[in-house]
């Protein structure tokens, strides 16, 4: 009997044991697009729901390199993780130009198809996919019409450059739901005003898409006092312009990004290939309303009309 143990002991030490993949620590990396709050937020919740489907990887975080420093990115690259996460816009554009092979999940990312870096949301195409910013065109319409319900006719100022590819969505969507989107398109911010004065007596109301050119520091501010002045409904693209004196706008939950962009992570790691992930849209969204503003331009919101919204009074 102990040869007999002996004999099975040394079997066993030269038997090569295989250790389940559920137990080896997988690379993610994290380039995040710059500092900010709302990608922390986004990031906590992305490793919680990670950590709920069972997984529990190693993040590495870094900063997008500034422009000209690409190299960088091909440094990061070498490290060869088994996933990127990139964090905004900028990060998911940077990193679908280097990353080929690797696959990558955006997350807190606006417009990715008019971006370039994805084909379209149902399939990417390549190897992204990801959780978009973007709150469907049928919900902001929709938001807006509750709150205005007078507006037929709805403006909206772009640069064709950056968001021409959103306004023709937007522009389909709105046609469908028996409204006229009137985009003036713009090719700099200074054309800001004159576009905007042009809308005054053709439209019920602004709504805005989020275009660099149109909603810099200086026009945002002109835009806001310019729709208060001529007693126009303004939908911004955040509460901060809400908070500003907007009339409205709608807020994404950044957990729910994050909870999505984890549940296409899980995937990935599970073995799924990106291109067979559609991208994620929001779907936990907040209306806020500034009732002064309401009151300002003379419009009259009936009580059951802001259920479940974040007044401002």
């Amino acid at each position: 009997m102990k040869k007999f143990i002996r004999c099975l002991c040394l079997c066993l030490s030269i038997i090569p044991i295989s250790v389940p993949s559920s137990f080896a620590k997988e690379l993610v990396i994290v380039l995040k697009s710059h500092k900010a709050e709302p990608y922390d937020i986004a990031l906590n919740s992305l490793r919680r729901t990670l950590r709920d489907k069972g997984h529990n990887p190693i993040f590495e975080e870094y900063l997008l390199p500034e422009e000209g420093q690409g190299e960088q990115l091909s440094e990061i690259r070498k490290k060869n993780p088994r996933l990127f996460v990139a964090l905004g816009s900028a990060a998911a554009s940077q990193v679908a130009k280097v990353v080929k092979n690797t696959p990558v999940v955006f997350c807190m990312a606006l417009n990715p198809v008019a971006s370039g870096f994805i084909r379209s949301m149902a399939s990417s195409g390549n190897n992204l996919t990801g959780a978009s910013l973007d709150i469907p065109f049928h919900l902001q319409f929709e938001a807006l019409r509750s709150i205005v319900p007078h507006a037929k006719k709805v403006g909206v100022i772009y640069n064709p450059q950056d968001t021409e590819g959103v306004i023709q969505q937007a522009r389909k969507t709105a046609r469908e739901m028996g409204l006229d989107l009137v985009a003036i398109s713009i090719a700099s911010e200074d054309k800001v005003p004159a576009a905007l004065r042009s809308l005054d007596k053709t439209v019920d109301a602004l709504w805005s898409v989020a275009d660099s050119t149109t909603f810099s520091s200086g026009s945002a501010e002109f835009i806001l006092l310019h729709t208060l002045r001529n007693r126009i409904p303004f939908m911004g693209l955040s509460p901060a312009f809400v908070k500003a004196g907007a009339l409205m706008a709608l807020e994404v939950d950044y957990q729910e990004v994050g909870a999505q962009c984890g549940g296409l992570a899980a995937k990935i790691l599970t073995g799924d290939q990106p291109s067979s992930l559609p991208v994620t849209t929001p779907q936990k969204i907040t209306l806020h309303v500034n009732m002064k503003t309401a009151e300002t331009i003379g419009l009259k919101i009936p009580p059951d009309r802001l259920k479940g919204a974040v007044v401002l009074k």
